[in-house]
């Protein structure tokens, strides 16, 4: 029965079992106090006796989890996972937390398990460090956390190798310059695509991110990267696609993007640059000519126009068809690359006048080009003179000559009074006067279209009509109702004009007095009538009028010399008829970007950009730009309408004056509504020359030893957004200790740009030289414009130093003749500089041998390298070989002398050489000799003196222990004449054996010789 009074069982008895019967035993538990209790019952049979052990034991908290995890191999900086199950055996409710090492992260890093359940377990491991981790981390649970338990974890972390390609890329760029991607010149406004490809070498998938190179004087950038971040495989590569989409014509754009894995261990830089390229759009002929014609007719012009460039175009004549006597049948359009079309221009005229208006044709991207368009319209009661193609240059010459403000029949008598004569062009200049031969100032285009002569607001050194306004808005207007605006037109000149206005009958806007004339320096007025017909519609119209010397409406009164072209004056006007309180007409537009960047320009110059409005309504749609809210910019035109389906090309123009960033906001309001008014914003800056130099305009050299060149990169950047022009200017006392290469050049905007710097000391002494960089804009004159200077401070170190070793006497010991023993030399540059050195060894003899002989043989002791270069503060073992060629006493004294290749003085350029150790070996062949003789059999009657004089052995002692000859000196080896491993050599020296005479019969004549090495070296014979 059971030992302890906590277990109760039946009595003890005998209970019989028989085959395939069984018997329970009821047993009681009773305990006393909570703990574990242990007993046991034991059972006695025929064949022996056995226990059962009772056990009462207490519910104890228990988890599972396995002893050991494997975690998969990544690199440093990135993490791998592995899970397992955390498992509660027990039948409480148990709480656990994780003790992990460092690298290793636990989730749930602690929490509660209830009875019987389990719990996926995260493992997170992190490396900072390229090591093989064995890692130990304690699960403690319990009420008290008194029970713990371990698990292993087994992990490898490898750095990240990653290497980025441009496929395509040159190899003549250098490793340390990065790859570069080369868009080209793409489109504006179009989108190039590249790749690079992203290798990864290591053995472990490698995470990255791309970020791109930012600096604060950057307006714009014009790439992009879809990828941010990502995982290159192991063993494998991952392609990224890199844009390229300009917004400036003709601006080159350079950017850097920064591949960096994960940690940041190294970074890779991608250059990347390319060049926009607008349309190139031209015209067949600047002048069209329609001749003479009657009053009535109408006569038709082609005139064609050219895209050169592979950029499709979009242009526009800037004219009204409906209000003009020039009709264009294509007045706008797009253009293909490469596409020629033909524009069917129609004059007809409805006055006898001379004709002549100059046509701005706008191109998106592009600068504006003009066509000349004159024609002459004669009657039968008028005949005005008529404009000749050359009467147009010879009135731009005359105005720049200060002659266009005075009349042809003036210019006629000044003429025949001698005032006036003519030059080789036919222009009329001025007799004894100093600007009476200038010629027109060229003019760029824009600057051109931007000119409004007929304004009184603007100054021009010579005006000939001005105009009070260009613009009328009549605003909201009742139908079939007349509004009148004033008009004030001013006659600058000295002769008497007409003015005759083109307005076409039955239009909603009129001009009277449609003819008048206006004497000399004096103004007339005039009224701009707004008749509107239709009520909710919009209005819009360019008026066209010409002006011109009342003295031309007889070809009669003038001769051709002095005939002057008439002025062709038009203003815009727009108004509505939408009751108060209606909405407008909801205007479907397209504007190509609400948001522009002036292209670069140096301060207090012009820059534009233009901007493409497109209608893409039923009906017609009216644009005004409010210039006052914006003074710093012009827009050109400022109002006016686009027909539907059409497009309207406006050019703006600003020229910032300061070197900062400038915000322009450009209110566009449309249908002459408030409700649509959109915002253009524009930014524009004066572009200085400036350059950024790194490490805050400083640059230090390593120690340098005197006389030697030491080199650094040192990079600068362009900030600005233009290319400029660089020079370094280096005083010249210090030309001969600092050097750059290059030393002038072009960078390109944002481009950095590397140059080497040479340090070369010629003194034992502190080196401080200021060096300064001059950086002008490209296209300019260094001379003419300002220069930004930029100060590089340099400091250098020269300095001289030594070379030891840690050994001044090595014995080689013996050496066998004709093979070698090899040792190494250890040098150590204790100083702070880098020193070019070359080894010498001085050989002395000492032995038996003849001196004519020894000044004949080569240097015995070899260097593996007998000149070099030695950093500072390192040592070099440098592998040198004895070959000794005879047998004597060899002493090798080794010396180093420092070499200084740049030194101005020759005498310094090479040291004085300098004591570094002593070698010495000793020369030795194989030797050895006969000590005794003895004789037997029938010899035993002779003596050993006798002995030795038979078989010569004195002799054969002397020439044993003799050098060998040089036939002898031949080594074992097989030869291509021979395959035996011993060539046949006979010896110079022959000896005599003698073994005397003997009987027929007698014993054999036997001696045994004793051989003897005394020598140091073993003797195969």
């Amino acid at each position: 029965p059971p030992v302890t009074t906590f277990f109760k069982t039946l009595f003890p008895q005998t209970v019989t079992l028989s085959a395939g019967t069984s018997f329970s035993l009821p047993i009681t538990f009773r305990p006393l106090e909570k703990r574990d209790y242990e007993d046991a019952i034991t059972f006695e049979t025929e064949e022996g006796s056995f226990s059962v052990a009772l056990r009462a034991i207490l519910p104890r908290h228990e988890l599972q989890f396995p002893e050991q995890l494997n975690l998969s191999t990544c690199a440093v900086h990135d993490t791998s996972e592995a899970t397992f199950i955390l498992r509660n055996v027990s039948h409480l409710q148990t709480q656990f937390r994780w003790d992990v090492p460092e690298s290793f992260l636990m989730i749930p890093g602690s929490g509660v398990l209830d009875p019987r359940c389990e719990l996926r377990t995260k493992v997170i491991f992190q490396p900072q460090l390229a090591l093989v981790y064995n890692a130990t981390a304690t699960c403690h649970f319990g009420e008290q956390e008194e029970y713990n338990r371990i698990i292993q974890f087994t992990a490898i972390a490898k750095y990240p190798h990653l290497l980025v390609t441009v496929p395509g890329e040159s190899g003549k760029r250098k490793v340390e310059e990065g790859p570069l991607m080369d868009f080209g010149s793409v489109g504006v406004g179009m989108v190039s695509e590249k790749i690079i490809e992203i290798h990864n070498l290591s053995m472990v998938d490698s995470p990255f991110h791309i970020e791109r190179e930012k600096h604060p004087s950057q307006v714009d950038c014009n790439f992009s990267c879809e990828v941010s971040r990502g995982v290159v495989p192991a063993q494998g590569k991952q392609t990224v696609h890199l844009q390229f989409r300009p917004r400036i014509v003709g601006l080159e754009s350079v950017d850097y993007f920064r591949v960096i894995p994960a940690g940041n261990l190294t970074r890779t830089v991608i250059k990347v640059s390319g060049t926009c390229k607008g349309p190139c759009v031209s015209l067949q002929a600047s002048l069209v000519n329609f001749g003479l014609l009657q009053l009535g007719e109408k006569i038709l012009r082609t005139l064609e126009i050219t895209n050169t460039s592979d950029v499709p175009a979009v242009y526009q004549f800037d004219i009204d068809n409906t209000e003009s006597v020039f009709f264009f049948d294509l007045p706008y359009g797009n253009l293909r690359p490469m596409e020629t079309r033909s524009i069917k221009i129609t004059f007809s005229p409805m006055h006898p006048i001379p004709h002549y208006r100059r046509v701005a044709c706008l191109i998106h991207h592009q600068d504006p080009v003009f066509v000349d368009l004159i024609g002459t319209c004669h009657s039968d009661m008028e005949k005005p003179a008529i404009v000749l193609p050359k009467h147009l240059s010879n009135y731009r010459t005359n105005m720049a000559r200060g002659l266009s403000v005075y009349s042809p029949d003036i210019l006629d008598s000044m003429l025949e009074s001698g005032k006036l004569s003519t030059d080789d062009t036919g222009a009329l200049t001025v007799i004894d006067q100093g600007d009476g031969k200038r010629s027109p100032a060229p003019s760029d285009a824009t600057s051109e279209f931007f000119k409004n002569e007929f304004s009184s607001e603007t100054s021009k050194p010579i005006s000939h009509i001005t105009m009070s306004t260009r613009n009328f808005d009549f605003g909201r207007c009742q139908c079939n109702s007349q509004e009148p605006l004033p008009l004030s037109l001013t006659n600058h000149t000295r002769g008497k004009v007409t003015v005759i206005w083109t307005c076409k009958p039955n239009r909603s806007f009129q001009i009277t007095p449609e003819r008048t004339e206006i004497p000399p320096l004096k103004s007339m007025a005039f009224r701009v009538v707004f008749k509107p017909a239709q009520i909710d519609t919009l209005y819009a119209s360019e008026l066209e009028g010409f002006v011109f010397y009342k003295v031309l409406r007889d070809y009669r009164n003038v001769k051709d010399i002095s005939i002057c072209p008439p002025w062709c004056i038009t203003l815009r006007a727009r108004g509505h008829t939408f009751a108060l309180g209606q909405e407008h007409f909801v205007p479907r537009c397209n504007l190509d970007s609400q948001r522009m960047v002036f292209p670069p320009v140096a301060q207090d110059s012009h820059t534009h950009r233009s901007l493409l409005l497109q209608n893409t309504g039923h009906t017609i749609m009216t644009f005004v730009v409010d210039e006052k809210s914006c003074p710093g910019v012009q827009v050109n035109p400022n109002s006016g309408h686009v027909d539907p389906g059409s497009h309207q090309i406006l050019l703006l123009r600003t020229s910032p004056s300061e070197g900062g960033l400038t915000k322009h906001t450009v209110p566009l309001q449309l249908n002459d509504s408030p409700d649509y008014t959109q915002e253009i914003v524009l930014f524009s800056r004066a572009e200085t020359p400036q350059l950024f130099l790194e490490e805050e305009g400083k640059l230090y050299f390593k120690p340098t030893c005197v006389g030697t060149q030491s080199e650094r990169s040192y990079a600068i950047r362009n900030m600005s957004r233009v290319p400029i022009h660089f020079e370094w200017r280096i005083q010249q006392e210090h030309l001969q200790h600092v050097s750059v290469t290059p030393r002038s050049g072009i960078i390109k905007p944002n481009e950095i740009l590397a140059q080497t710097w040479s340090f070369v000391p010629q003194e034992e002494k502190n080196y401080f030289v200021k060096a300064t960089v001059l950086s002008w804009l490209t296209g300019q004159s260094p001379k003419q414009n300002p220069k930004n200077r930029f100060i590089l401070r340099i400091t250098g170190e020269g300095c001289r130093g030594w070379l030891s070793t840690d050994q001044e006497s090595i014995d080689l010991g013996n050496v066998l003749v004709g093979s070698f023993q090899s040792f190494d030399l250890l040098l150590s540059n204790d100083g702070d500089c880098t020193l070019e050195y070359r080894l010498r060894a001085k050989q002395e003899v000492s032995g038996p041998c003849d001196p004519d002989d020894i000044n004949n043989d080569p240097a015995a002791l070899e260097f593996e390298h007998e000149r070099g270069f030695l950093p500072a503060r390192t040592k070099l073992r440098i592998r040198v070989t004895a070959r000794p060629a005879r047998r004597v006493s060899y002493i090798w004294t080794i010396s180093y002398c420092i070499l200084s290749p740049k030194a101005l003085d020759p005498a310094v350029a090479i040291s004085e050489e300098q004591f570094l150790c002593t070698v010495t070996a000793q020369g030795v062949y194989p030797s050895f000799s006969v000590v005794d003789a003895c004789p037997s059999g029938c010899a035993s009657s002779l003596s050993k003196t006798q002995l030795w004089k038979l078989f010569s052995l004195e002799r054969l002692n002397s020439c044993l222990q003799s050098d060998p000859t040089p036939g002898e000196l031949i080594y074992r080896v097989p030869t291509r004449h021979s395959i035996r491993r011993c060539p046949s050599v006979n010896t110079p020296v022959l000896l005599d054996f003698n073994f005397g005479a003997a009987p027929i019969g007698s014993e054999p004549f036997m001696s045994l010789l004793l051989l003897e090495n005394k020598g140091v070296l073993p003797v195969s014979w």
